[in-house]
């Protein structure tokens, strides 16, 4: 076990698991305010770094494990799914009730199944869109839900005020999203698809913009919106042209196979 504790990539992780830790601490201490949900916030975002960041090192210091890979995918449940949707009970969702336990034990199982789906995924290489991901992937729906939250109770605080009804409608769909198999794109395909870069270069573009004009924390609210739309879209769009070039492609092995294996029917006829 030791060897795992040295292991460079575990240290991104288990800070990951700290800084979600730290976040579902703040908002079960006591009755968050404004500024404490801010924090727990942005520190979900810190785990997301840290999230990103063991990957890369991995690769780097050629030191990837499949232990590394476990950790990683309990991180990301507590990050992406338990933390969020903890927040989010604290926030609003607490004063609905049973119904919103309900709707954040929904979103923190979705995370989990998203996760465990990719994981047989992986090894299967059953998915065949590369560089899309299938469903929503935990980071971004955990990513959206806090930027939410932050934006709500930061700079839009005077202008947006969602009921309990309404970011449980928001929390409940970011769950079905992510157990969907609707296509979002992942920009692992940016060397190969002129397409891809485009629009990574527009997200990455009005993220800046959103930072620089209105307010820091709009880096990640415009990032949120815009993948959550524009990504949705792209994602529907991706999916029919997949499932036509399928058909197509079928229909094509289907009358090359005739073609090959012509049917001698006054032979069996004969037989008949």
């Amino acid at each position: 076990m030791i060897k795992h504790f040295l292991n460079p990539p575990n240290w991104f992780t288990s800070a990951s698991i700290f800084c979600s830790v730290y976040a579902m601490a703040l908002v079960i201490a006591e009755p968050p305010d404004a500024a404490t949900l801010s924090r727990a916030c942005v520190l979900v975002i810190f785990g997301g770094i840290f999230d990103l960041l063991d990957g890369r090192v991995a690769r780097m210091t050629n030191r990837f494990t499949e232990f590394g890979v476990q950790l990683d995918s309990i991180a990301d449940v507590l990050g992406f799914g338990l933390a969020p949707a903890l927040i989010a009970w604290a926030w609003v969702l607490k004063d609905m009730g049973a119904v919103g336990v309900g709707v954040a034990f929904w979103y923190v199982l979705s995370a989990a199944f998203r996760l465990a789906r990719f994981n047989v995924d992986t090894k299967d290489h059953t998915w065949a869109l590369d560089g899309h991901t299938q469903g929503l992937t935990t980071t971004m729906a955990g990513g959206t839900l806090v930027t939410f939250v932050w934006v709500a109770n930061g700079y839009l605080a005077n202008v947006l005020n969602p009921s309990a009804s309404v970011v449980a409608v928001l929390v409940g769909s970011l769950g079905m999203l992510m157990i969907s198999s609707i296509p979002f794109r992942s920009f692992k395909d940016l060397r190969k698809n002129r397409r891809a870069r485009l629009m990574l270069a527009v997200f990455l573009a009005s993220c800046l913009a959103g930072a620089v004009v209105l307010d820091p924390s709009m880096w990640w609210g415009v990032g949120g919106a815009l993948y959550l739309s524009l990504g949705l879209i792209d994602g529907l769009v991706t999916a029919v042209w997949h499932r036509r070039l399928t058909t197509a492609l079928l229909i094509d092995e289907l009358e090359e196979a005739l073609a090959e294996e012509p049917v001698d029917y006054e032979a069996e006829e004969l037989e008949a």
